[in-house]
């Protein structure tokens, strides 16, 4: 079974919103993509002490974190404008594995700078889905 390149890992943000084009975030060095199924609990006494839980019927998000270098790139500069602001969600695409993408709104919900004495400055930040992303 083959294996895939982390650093093939790729965050993207929409240039311009609605228009279809999107550019690599610049200076990640490191992505985490997790998809949630939250599970909706409906045991009761006839469950003989057994949890059930009721499929599909939970809240569904995608959660990307990401690490990186702070840039002076158009698309890095993008990011920080929409974190400053908190205006709107922005559309975003996530390309990983052997050509798989996630595409879809998501807001930042975390976004921190960091900066260490010998080293350039720093950043992390979370993105969570609005709506339903797309899978391909």
């Amino acid at each position: 079974m083959g294996k895939f390149n982390g650093s093939a890992m790729l965050l993207q943000v929409e240039a311009t919103p609605g228009g279809g084009t999107y550019g690599t975030i610049g200076g990640s060095t490191q992505h985490t993509l997790a998809i949630n199924n939250e599970e909706v609990d409906v045991s009761d006494k006839d469950s003989s002490n057994w949890g059930e839980t009721l499929a599909g019927a939970g809240n569904r998000s995608v959660v990307v974190t990401m690490n990186g270098w702070a840039s002076d790139n158009a698309n890095f500069a993008i990011l920080e404008a929409i974190v400053e602001s908190d205006a709107s969600n922005l559309n975003y695409k996530l390309l990983y594995g052997d050509s798989k993408t996630i595409t879809g709104a998501f807001h930042v919900s975390n976004f921190q700078y960091t900066g260490n004495r010998n080293e350039g400055q720093g950043f992390s930040c979370t993105f969570t889905s609005s709506g339903t992303p797309t899978f391909a």
